[in-house]
């Protein structure tokens, strides 16, 4: 399911993730399920400036699926860069495809598939209009590819 973001030129966005000292492990390296949650915080933060924020009806979503390949480890407190980019858009699903970065190279690649659900039903529900234009930014030019899954990462 993951592309290439090499091969593709759907828009890209850019958080900054702090890991702190309490996300390392007794290595010294960022715990594994930590990646997770800076997947999730810097997502979350990108589509606060949009305006889909707490409370805000598209904000009513449950993972359906997340995959995460791990590269080089992090291995101190600082910041990161979490690269993303929608690759898949529906009527009440999405895919975020992400790469986290650094200075010391590549930590971890993957993408992270949710589902807008009504909170009175459990069902999944369609995205507003506006959120669905924020997502789609990028989409047109995307082509379908093979998941660079593990090859020489």
């Amino acid at each position: 399911m993951a592309n290439n973001p090499e091969n593709h030129s759907a828009t890209r966005y850019t958080e900054k993730c702090r890991v702190n000292f309490d996300d390392l492990d007794a290595y010294g390296m960022l715990h594994a399920g930590r990646y997770y949650a800076l997947v999730e915080r810097g997502i979350a933060e990108y589509v606060a400036r949009l305006g889909i924020s707490l409370g805000h009806e598209d904000m009513f979503v449950v993972a359906r699926e997340i995959k995460l390949t791990f590269g080089v480890p992090i291995r101190s407190i600082g910041d990161v860069d979490l690269v993303f980019w929608v690759s898949h858009l529906s009527r009440s699903s999405a895919t975020f495809e992400f790469v986290v970065t650094s200075d010391a190279g590549e930590h971890a690649r993957g993408y992270r598939a949710i589902t807008k659900v009504d909170p009175a039903t459990g069902r999944s529900a369609p995205w507003t209009d506006e959120t669905r234009a924020q997502f789609s930014v990028g989409l047109q030019d995307l082509n379908a590819t093979p998941a660079m899954a593990s090859a020489g990462r």
